[in-house]
């Protein structure tokens, strides 16, 4: 497995995972906010192991569980996120912080679905390791913004 692909998908699993552990111990006064989130947590975690797990088989050549997981961790993030949307944060910090988590939402699905695009156009070969880099940079943008905001919501 490339190294950057190896690296991406290390990012992939600390960040998200991290949706469990800051909000469920919140002390902020946003509960509809945190109660989104811990609702979607499980459903991220489970889409982040089928990701790794398709990260582990596509360099022996097994393209499509890769791609169906990235669209489908796409698809829960763009929901999460439009979820999030239509919540009114009930503090400034609230606001801050869903701002930054929906902004952060946006920027890993963008890089999970730019890396599912590369992957689906290497035809099972090698992703070039500047389109890696690229999706791991936008990556980690987002995981920054995404838990700034956790930690604002999180008190």
């Amino acid at each position: 497995m490339p190294s950057g692909v190896r690296r991406f998908s290390l990012l992939s699993g600390v960040a998200l995972c991290a949706i469990l552990g800051p909000v469920a111990v919140a002390h902020a006064s946003d509960d509809s906010l945190r109660t989104t989130l811990n609702n979607y947590g499980p459903k991220i975690v489970k889409d982040e192991k089928a990701v790794k797990k398709g990260l582990k088989g596509y360099p022996a050549g097994k393209v499509t569980p890769l791609t169906r997981a990235l669209k489908h961790e796409v698809g829960d993030l763009h929901t999460l996120k439009s979820k999030l949307s239509h919540e009114s944060a009930s503090t400034p910090a609230g606001a801050k912080a869903k701002t930054d988590i929906i902004r952060g939402l946006g920027l890993i699905a963008s890089a999970y679905g730019t890396l599912r695009k590369d992957v689906l156009a290497a035809n099972g070969g090698p992703v070039p390791a500047a389109k890696v880099k690229a999706a791991v940079k936008t990556d980690e943008k987002g995981r920054k913004k995404f838990l700034a905001g956790l930690n604002l919501l999180g008190g």
